[in-house]
């Protein structure tokens, strides 16, 4: 895990790859939303992409029980998606995650219900 307090070279740290394949197999990032306080590319952590040699982008994830969380990825916008992805943040607590879990549930459930209504009139 990445600490921006520690001081300690980047090179130290472990790079996390999502586990979550879309269905053609591909990585997939997670969804993030603009924040000027965390955007733009990694200029103290040199974190590259190994596959497309440039340097991870800044982002805030906004999806399911990672919202909110900072995190590293590649900044390639066309191509293959090499699914690099590093954290900056450490793990939400259990009870947030859970939290987050039933938030993102209610929302898609009432994206679906909406859908339904739309449909049948």
């Amino acid at each position: 895990m990445v600490s921006w307090s520690d001081g300690s070279d980047s090179s130290e740290h472990t790079l996390e790859y999502m586990s979550s394949a879309s269905d053609d197999g591909t990585i997939k990032v997670p969804a993030s939303i603009e924040d000027s306080d965390f955007e733009g590319p990694e200029t103290e952590l040199h974190v590259l992409c190994h596959v497309h040699g440039k340097a991870s982008e800044r982002r805030v994830a906004f999806e399911g029980i990672h919202t909110g969380r900072r995190f590293l990825c590649c900044a390639e916008k066309e191509g293959k998606n090499c699914g690099l992805v590093e954290w900056i943040d450490p793990s939400w607590p259990n009870t947030l995650e859970n939290a987050l879990s039933k938030l993102w549930f209610m929302y898609e459930q009432s994206k679906r219900d909406r859908t339904e209504d739309n449909l049948m009139n």
